[in-house]
């Protein structure tokens, strides 16, 4: 079979892959670091003087052809420096401008959907004073504002915090945040569109997006409206299965939408000039009807580059195109660098291009030779070969797009969806079909008697997506956490890339699947190992301003708490961690239960566990809960956890009722004992020690993220911890931990450590005291 189909020619790769490469990764670092303007300007003297000097060591020696690249890579890397510097430039003076003025004489025009929050409904919004636009920041609202509308208020200015958050919103072209007290005015998007926003506006109120799964996927898919998909926890599963680019609106829609006006214009007499205009003209409405995220944008824009190739002479080179189109977005808009849809829509497409043919290639040496049979009439012979080519062209496209977004979906989302390749196969075609069901029932929007046939055409095809989707998202193992930082593992893709071009083997179906079975027996062993054999460890996890710990011996593992968002999962992957017998909530403020959602999509959890008396209905549907109760004892291998504060039903609300756990291991060679206080102070920590409940331990997650009422000096010298550990986040407003509480505490000699200087704290039972190490700064 192999010596049956050709090896596609090595991609010729133009120089503006090299300069879209440096340019993004210059534009990211820029704005993830945010240097001063005298250090960058001098990074970028100094990188203008290396390009020349290497160019004009290249030209002495046998390698001059590479100075037109060197050159090239030279001049991307000043330009997008420069761009970087000016937008680092127009964020400081907004920052400036909003702190010294009241919000109330500012207006913000809302660039999307805002999309709803643990702090309320948030989006993107240009500020503007003075008639002048002078950035973007986030608008956060208690109740959601229409896209494009213009909005007058009065609220608090918040500039980026330092942290993630912070350094993230930076990266985005944000400059801050304003949090709306009350709305003085809230005008409707004027002219094209509003109209555009207001036949969105009809569109949406005819597919009724809360009403089932399937009419949020159409809301999603063809408005670009993804409220109701979060609302009804599709979008973790989506992501589970790896089919989320499907649902996002990107070149795929585009294409559909210009085949459905290519077949409305095939009896007409316009030139191709003529048809080629009217198709950009529909599309960027369509791009604009579903709210111009960057995918579609950047999708768009390499259609009008594609359709201007040949008015100019120019045969349409689609890698260079995309190159051209992201590096102009890149030096335009800098924060769109720092946009995730963005950075992957560009590397799906760089990468279909370069690779896509030998992905397609690889996938016909590895597969099945399907013959078609014979006794099949010609049409139904014709229609299953065209099925196969299909399912052929969908595995190829997702495993190049796959390969080359890793870096990025794993450090963002901490997960690998290890059925993507079968989930795109099976679910390709059907969302085609869903979706042109829905661009029709959208262009009835105006005739419901007309769209009846459409929308239910819809509920069919949609309906069975998500049925297909829920199904693969249960499959064990469907999507595994994993801990990937972002530049080692863009280094790693480069290498690997660099690796195939050069090489660019021919494929072996043996060699492939050899290498494969090794891999997977890697992977098994690896999985096995940390499943059922996890060191006795309790870790501190670092989640940022909230608690998780995770508490693991043998094939058992608990986790207590989930902080407050997704940063669990990514720590979770990072203390390979694939499965939990429970999880516990020691109380339901956001800190400590707001990550729940993201931990259950992540990994397996077989309970979750409350204090008696919470009311779990904030958790939401499907999360069925057990109680535990005042000297309750739960077990995690050799680990017990008895609780022993609240003493009386509390209902899992406010610091006062948070549950407090003392923790005990001893195997007869180790012992290690604990005390978890969660958000309990020293009124609920000292009650708990005057009852003898709990007393000298080894270790103390401190109560209440280290604050000053987490202990005193009596409670601190009747635990008298070795080790004392406390989760916050960097930057964080309250000041936790709080001096008076280490103070206290390092005055008793407990060795203090906090999650924002140590990362991951792990606690693990000792022969002679515990023994301790952290992710940061090596041993204590």
């Amino acid at each position: 079979m192999s010596a049956e189909v050709e090896r596609p020619p090595r991609p010729a790769l133009p120089e503006s892959l090299w300069a879209l490469v440096a340019a993004l990764a210059c534009e990211r670092a820029v704005l993830g670091s945010g240097p001063s303007a005298d250090d960058l300007a001098r990074g970028l003297v100094a990188a203008a003087a290396l390009g020349a000097v290497a160019c004009l060591a290249l030209l002495r020696s046998r390698l001059r052809a590479l100075v037109p690249v060197v050159a090239v890579v030279a001049a991307a890397v000043v330009a997008s420096g420069a761009s970087a510097g000016m937008e680092l430039s127009r964020q400081r003076s907004l920052e400036a401008a909003l702190g010294q003025s009241p919000v109330s004489s500012w207006s913000f025009e809302l660039s999307g959907d805002m999309s709803q929050g643990a702090s309320g409904w948030r989006g993107r919004a240009t500020a503007t004073t003075e008639g002048r636009s002078r950035g973007t920041v986030w608008l956060v609202s208690d109740e959601p504002l229409e896209s494009g509308s213009v909005v007058r208020c009065v609220g608090r200015y918040e500039p980026n915090p330092e942290g993630d958050w912070g350094d993230s919103s930076r990266a985005q072209g944000v400059a801050g945040t304003v949090r709306v007290v009350r709305v003085l005015s809230a005008r409707p998007p004027e002219g094209a569109l509003g109209v555009v926003q207001g036949v969105r506006s009809a569109v949406m109120e005819t597919f009724d997006a809360s009403s089932s799964d399937a009419r949020a996927l159409l809301a999603g898919s063809v408005c670009g409206s993804v409220a109701a998909i979060s609302e009804r926890g599709l979008d973790d599963r989506f992501a589970a299965c790896g089919v989320s680019h499907l649902v996002a609106v990107s070149g795929g829609h585009l294409v559909l939408v210009s085949a459905f006006m290519g077949a409305a214009l095939a009896g007409s007499r316009l030139g191709h000039l003529a048809r080629a205009v009217v198709l950009l003209g529909v599309t960027a409405l369509f791009v604009a009807f579903c709210g111009a995220p960057v995918s579609a944008v950047r999708s768009w824009a390499m259609s009008l580059v594609a359709s201007a190739s040949g008015p100019l002479g120019r045969r349409a080179h689609p890698l260079s195109s995309a190159c051209a189109v992201a590096l102009a977005m890149a030096l335009a808009e800098p924060g769109v660098t720092g946009q995730l849809g963005f950075m992957l829509s560009v590397m799906c497409v760089c990468g279909i291009c370069g690779l896509g043919a030998y992905a397609r290639y690889a996938v016909r040496v590895l597969g099945p030779d399907v013959r078609m049979p014979r006794r099949l009439p010609g049409p139904a012979r014709r229609a299953l070969s065209s099925l196969v080519s299909d399912a052929r062209e969908a595995l190829a496209l997702t495993l190049v797009s796959q390969a080359v977004t890793l870096p990025l979906t794993c450090s963002s989302f901490s997960t690998l969806s290890l059925v993507a390749p079968l989930a795109n196969v099976l679910l390709g075609t059907l969302f085609s079909a869903f979706l042109a069901s829905g661009l029709v029932a959208a262009c009835l929007f105006w005739a419901p008697a007309l769209q009846v046939v459409p929308l239910a055409a819809c509920d069919v095809l949609g309906g069975a997506f998500v049925a297909v989707v829920e199904g693969l998202s249960r499959v064990p193992l469907a999507s595994v956490p994993v801990s990937v930082e972002e530049g080692p593992a863009m280094l790693a893709l480069a290498a690997v890339l660099a690796l195939l071009l050069v090489w660019w083997p021919r494929v072996s179906r043996r060699a492939v699947l050899a290498s494969g079975a090794l891999a997977v027996a890697c992977g098994v062993a690896w999985v096995a190992r940390w499943s059922l054999l996890a060191p006795a460890r309790v870790c501190v996890l670092d989640v940022g301003q909230g608690d998780a710990i995770l508490v693991t011996d043998g094939a058992s593992s608990v986790l207590v708490d989930t902080g407050p968002g997704d940063a669990v999962v990514s720590a979770l992957a990072r203390n390979n961690v694939f499965l939990l017998d429970a999880v516990v909530l020691t109380h339901l403020h956001a800190d400590h239960a707001g990550g729940l959602e993201d931990v259950r999509g992540a990994v397996a959890v077989g309970r979750v566990i409350v204090p008696e008396g919470t009311d779990a209905s904030s958790l939401g549907d499907g999360v069925e809960v057990e109680e535990v109760r005042y000297g309750d004892v739960l077990r995690v291998g050799r680990f017990s956890l008895r609780a022993v504060s609240p003493v009386e039903p509390a209902g899992g609300e406010g610091n006062e009722g948070s549950l407090e756990l003392a923790l005990d291991f001893d195997d007869g060679a180790r012992t290690l004992t604990g005390l978890l206080a969660a958000d309990a102070e020293r009124d609920e920590t000292g009650a708990a020690v005057e009852r003898g409940d709990v007393g000298d331990v080894d270790f103390l997650k401190v109560g209440h993220h280290g604050s000053a009422a987490s202990l005193d000096e009596g409670i601190a010298e009747a635990l008298a911890p070795e080790v004392s550990v406390a989760s916050a986040g960097k930057g964080n407003g309250y000041g936790h931990p709080t001096p008076e509480c280490v103070e206290v505490l390092e005055g008793t000699g407990s060795l203090f450590l906090c999650t924002i200087d140590a990362g991951d704290v792990t606690v693990e039972p000792g022969t002679e005291g515990p023994v301790v190490s952290r992710q940061k700064g090596g041993e204590p």
